[in-house]
């Protein structure tokens, strides 16, 4: 006798023949329920568990998977409507998380298994399966397929954040007000009102100042765009009280400068 493919005849044998054979892959497989997928042929999909206490939905269907990844969606509803019923008959499942994913199928599309490494959830299995028989024997065959590793995204190089950061904040606090500008010279960046100080910036080996008043000046560490924003507010207060001390006109907004204030502007 040999070995031939064999149909699959109905859903409730597809459901027996797939519990059989993930008895392998599951230790101690426990069938919890069985998903309603009465609208769709030869597709089936089960609830259960393992030894462990962890659960998995699985979804088998005779021809392509490609439609599998999307019915776990559908399983998570149906798992939702009915988890308190089944978790008081099953208190030895563990019912805090989603369940892993275990798909069988004739074949994938790369299209598929790319959905589905892209699932957040453990594990993620995906089975080919075959079914064959020998006599009035039949069982399924199945091989492991391999998902594609999800990329991981690439980390900041640390130089060109720190030089992004800087530049951001040159272009900040160069939009305190229309007259101010920023040079830099020797490593520093620096910001004076007619050799009045303003506020400082200095960068050094990939760490960045802010210092400025008003009152007494202060020093802070620029990390990100909170400790920017909070650095920049000091900056202008600092820049308001130079004006201020310097005679500026008193019926003039805070954004408006006479003439002559103007041109006393200069910087290093």
């Amino acid at each position: 006798m040999r070995i031939e493919r064999r149909k699959i005849e109905n859903a409730g044998e597809l459901t027996k023949l797939v519990t059989e054979v993930l008895e392998g892959v599951i230790t101690g497989i426990k069938v919890v329920d069985h998903v309603d997928l009465s609208d769709r042929e030869m597709e089936v999909g089960i609830l259960a568990g393992d030894s462990d206490g962890r659960l998995y939905a699985v979804m088998a269907k005779e021809t392509s998977g490609d439609s599998l990844v999307l019915s776990y969606g559908r399983h998570l509803e149906w798992l939702k409507v009915n988890k308190e019923r089944m978790a008081k008959s099953n208190p030895e499942l563990d019912w805090s998380g989603d369940p892993g994913i275990v798909m069988l199928a004739d074949d994938f599309s790369p299209y598929a298994l790319t959905l589905t490494s892209m699932l957040a959830v453990e594990p993620a299995l995906c089975f080919s399966m075959k079914c064959l028989g020998i006599g009035d024997q039949k069982g399924l065959y199945i091989e492991p397929v391999d998902l594609p590793k999800r990329e991981r995204v690439p980390e900041v190089v640390p130089e060109l954040a720190a030089a992004a950061l800087l530049t951001r904040a040159v272009g900040s606090m160069a939009d305190v007000a229309d007259d101010l500008s920023v040079s830099a010279s020797f490593g520093y960046v620096s910001e004076s009102l007619d050799w009045v100080p303003v506020a400082n910036l200095r960068s050094r080996r990939g760490t960045l100042w802010i210092e400025s008043g008003p009152g007494k000046w202060t020093t802070k560490r620029i990390e990100d765009e909170t400790s920017l924003g909070e650095a920049l507010n000091k900056v202008k207060d600092s820049y308001k009280e130079v004006i201020k001390n310097k005679g500026g006109a008193k019926n003039l907004g805070d954004d408006e400068l006479s003439e002559a204030e103007r041109k006393s502007l200069r910087w290093e």
